[in-house]
């Protein structure tokens, strides 16, 4: 069940980044995940948050999560733009 959380696009629902969207890339025990935005945090520097300050917005794209899983660097332009469109329609 966990596993479903990673290429999600959350949005925090608590904290100083209230209102920011961001995509889990990994789980860091049962109640935190790792999350990147493609611009401040990227795959050396995650940001640590707990679940429950996030709401589920979406998947990500099929042809992202691979390359989320396996951290790869190339991808996070494409997950900035892609958090970006998902600012403008909420």
């Amino acid at each position: 069940m966990d596993k479903d959380w990673i290429g999600q696009i959350v949005r925090s629902k608590k904290g100083r980044d209230k209102g920011k969207f961001y995509v889990v890339v990994s789980i860091l025990d049962a109640f935190h995940v790792s999350l990147v935005d493609g611009k401040k945090f990227d795959f050396k520097r995650q940001k640590r948050k707990n679940k429950k300050h996030l709401c589920i917005i979406t998947k990500a794209e099929d042809e992202l999560l691979p390359r989320i899983t396996h951290q790869d660097d190339a991808c996070l332009q494409n997950i900035f733009e892609r958090l970006a469109l998902e600012a403008k329609e909420v």
